[in-house]
């Protein structure tokens, strides 16, 4: 048996704002654990009864480990294939999984460890589920061995194995894999030349000049290959990233796990953004994603760093979508509530926006600075590192604020683009784009119009000076309409010279994809525009373990997820049975119920509604609140029906809760300070309220030390209890009262966490 020491791999969690993002606390947590402890694992005899078959496609459930004792299995893959998936996660009695390990070996038993024999590695923390992805797999038996070193035993997991999720694969020419659920071979070279620009974008900004030690990767840095997964749609991302991957995300994400150890990878999760862009094809934030690859590779030693999410979100944003693009840098600039560059460094300004905005200025304005800083960072020497940016935001202040108000707007100015009257230009990106149109004498009229495409963009016109309207909101022409592309400014007897065009998506996360603006002479005139690109409509995903349609399934998909905003057509609830039954919707974000019940049913009563998308997910309770199961509403059948085997354990009301004896004691709200996230899960974790009135639970940023008041992770009645796994030692929480006024705090310790309010 082999015996980790490992409790949870260290995670780069970098996604686009604004879009959604990873929220799950345990998988932010910065580990860097010893090297495990690896003894020979017995040699298994693969002609044994013992070893199982498993099918392609097919769930097998019930796995367990006991003693240590690691499982194997093998699948039979018939033909050559693209990619073959191996999943190993929590089972259908909705038990915490363990911490088992996958490996996968062609035509060979498979074993655990650095010395093992694998051709890939699942090496996960506590109850994550573990993914092992082959590349090109030839005709042949997999051989699938689940280690369960000392108390890391697999419980209740399933598993199912598939060649059909990532249909297509290729190895660009820069060390990047990309496995695609469904795009053709001109799509994945596309995609390759889009990751190959991106190199050279990297190379070129971040130059010898820069960089301490150019195009040499950090030392001991072992992610050669990153691995991009590309999903046919928001929603199977959302799904299939939520399975695979035991992530939240809906925006596009990058992890980096130990880069230095034998089990790291390097992984890229992203999508066909059908959903956001009306059916036209973009493959979100690729470039975005890749530079926080290049960034760990070749910038940063170890893992993420969550006090440099500026520099992380800036750098993408700035070689990405914001490169040699200033219009939004001016955007941001001229904000209210304008940040110092000591409020970016410290992770009190928006990453994406103001990071972005601090890169940009140290990279044109002081490379040698940035020289210095990653000198730093390559070496990890990250006390040294925190001293410098000191040293940069005291020194350097005054000339950002010039350069923000004088350099900026000259850069917006420097990027018109001139459109010669009568013709189009296409537009395709984010942000916003500035152009000129010169305009004869003795025209009776002329038109600038956008039409067609995604997103939804804004018009400004002025005549003889290019002018942002961030800075003014004096115009020649406004064209501001909501939710349309169609934007027209006519001008009549149009005086002779120069005119400039502002074109502005109205939210700078848009992919704008397929829009067209043009110019010509007249009140009602026509430019010969090309057809609008076809429509793509999204494949609603359907994961292998999930129930039949129209059946429900078990507690174990109380799990967040996304819904496509699409109605699911004729559902009712229908209760045959004796028992009460209640119906909750299950929260997205979180994964359990969530509010009050929308129904209960008594025998023979039915549920029925309108209002209610595909993709959402309906718990059914007892009276007590019990969970019995989870309807998923799908595409086509939305009918379910309670079984007898779902209450035969079914309760009428709750018996009274038994409030646990408090092991930790809740700490005043001073502890509301910025503090370290230790690197283990923190246990018995319990939080009971003996208050006659609710209270709420709150996280508080360990980088600031305030609550983060947007996302609640319980309200407590009376008598309720929270409990979860995921939260780590040192965390802290804030308990307060229904108006959000501090109670107490948590401060999570390593021993027993048993907190009752009182």
């Amino acid at each position: 048996m082999s015996f980790k020491t490992l409790t949870l791999t260290s995670a780069i969690l970098i996604a686009l704002a604004g879009c959604g993002g990873s929220d799950s606390k345990k998988a932010e947590v910065e580990v860097s654990p010893p090297a495990p402890v690896v003894t020979p694992e017995p040699e298994v005899d693969y002609t044994s009864a013992e070893v199982e078959a498993v099918k392609l496609g097919v769930v097998k459930t019930h796995i367990n480990t006991t003693e240590g004792e690691g499982v194997s299995y093998y699948v039979d893959v018939t033909e050559d294939a693209e990619t073959l998936v191996v999943s190993l996660f929590s089972g259908t009695e909705n038990k915490a999984l363990g911490d088992p390990d996958v490996y996968v070996k062609f035509e060979e038993a498979a074993s655990a460890g650095e010395n093992g024999v694998f051709d890939c590695v699942s090496y996960n923390g506590s109850d994550y589920n573990e993914t092992c992805i082959i590349d090109k797999p030839a005709a042949g038996r997999y051989h699938i061995f689940i280690d369960a070193y000392e108390g890391g035993d697999a419980v209740d997991a399933s598993m199912f194995a598939t060649t059909e999720l990532f249909s297509a694969n290729i190895l660009c020419d820069e060390p990047v894999r990309i496995r695609a659920q469904a795009m053709t071979m001109e799509e994945l070279e596309q995609a390759c030349a889009v990751i190959s620009q991106t190199k050279r974008v990297f190379d070129e900004v971040l130059s010898s000049d820069i960089t301490p030690e150019f195009q040499q990767s950090v030392e001991f840095d072992l992610n050669e290959v990153t691995n991009i997964h590309i999903f046919e749609s928001l929603s199977n991302h959302a799904s299939w990233a939520e399975h695979l991957f035991e992530t939240s995300n809906t925006s596009g994400i990058y992890f980096e796990t130990s880069p230095t150890d034998w089990w790291h990878s390097s992984d890229i999760l992203t999508f066909n953004a059908l959903e956001w862009s009306d059916g036209r094809t973009v493959i979100r934030s690729l470039n975005h994603e890749y530079i926080h690859a290049l960034d760990g590779r070749y910038n940063k030693e170890g893992g993420y760093k969550s006090n440099m999410g500026w520099w992380s979100e800036g750098l993408a944003e700035y070689l990405s979508t914001f490169y040699q693009l200033p219009y939004t840098r001016v955007t941001t600039a001229s904000s209210d509530n304008p940040y110092t560059l000591a409020e970016i460094f410290a992770g009190d300004a928006n990453y994406y926006t103001w990071g972005q905005l601090a890169v940009a200025f140290l990279i044109e304005s002081h490379p040698e600075l940035v020289n210095q800083m990653l000198v730093h960072m390559r070496a990890g020497e990250w006390t040294e590192f925190d001293a410098l940016l000191a040293t940069i935001a005291s020194d350097n202040q005054s000339e950002f604020e010039t350069w923000s108000t004088t350099t900026l707007p000259e850069q917006f100015k420097e990027s018109v683009e001139t459109l010669t009257l009568g013709d189009y230009q296409q537009i395709n990106g984010r942000g916003g784009w500035l152009f000129s149109v010169d305009i004869p004498p003795g025209l009776e009229a002329v038109s600038f119009a956008t039409s067609g495409g995604s997103g939804n963009v804004d018009m400004w016109v002025n005549k003889g000076e290019a002018m942002h309207p961030a800075l003014t909101d004096t115009f020649t022409c406004t064209s501001i309409t909501d939710d349309s592309n169609e934007e027209k400014c006519t001008l009549t007897t149009p005086e002779t010279g120069k005119y400039y065009v502002a074109i502005s998506s109205d939210f700078v996360g848009s992919d704008i994809i397929d829009l067209n603006f043009s110019a010509c002479a007249g009140t009602d005139c026509e430019v010969m525009l090309p057809e609008q690109l076809a429509e793509v409509v999204a494949t609603e995903p359907y994961l292998p373990h999930w129930p039949e349609k129209g059946t429900i399934g078990t507690c174990s998909l109380g799990e967040t997820y996304y819904d496509s905003a699409k109605p699911a057509l004729d559902l009712s609830i229908t209760n045959p049975t004796d028992k009460l039954v209640k119906v909750y919707w299950l929260s997205r974000s979180s994964g359990d119920k969530s509010g009050n019940s929308y129904a209960t049913l008594a025998k023979d009563e039915s549920y029925t509604a309108d209002d209610w998308d595909i993709g959402h997910r309906i718990m059914l309770t007892d009276g007590a609140d019990n969970c019995l199961g989870v309807a998923l509403l799908n595409d086509e059948n939305n009918g379910f029906t309670v079984t007898e085997a779902m209450v035969e354990n079914a309760m009428d009301e709750a018996p009274p809760v038994e409030i646990p004896e408090p092991t930790a004691e809740i700490g005043s709200c001073d502890l509301a300070v910025s503090y370290t996230r230790g690197s283990g899960n923190a246990p018995d974790l319990q939080v009971a309220n003996t208050l006659t009135t609710a209270v709420k639970l709150y996280w508080i940023n360990n980088n600031t030390g305030e609550p983060l008041l947007s996302s609640v992770y319980a309200t407590l009645a009376e008598g309720q209890i929270y409990t979860e796994t995921f939260w780590a030692v040192g965390d802290r929480m804030m308990v307060t009262d229904e108006s959000d006024t501090c109670i107490g705090v948590l401060d999570l310790n390593d021993t027993s966490n048993i907190f009752v309010v009182k």
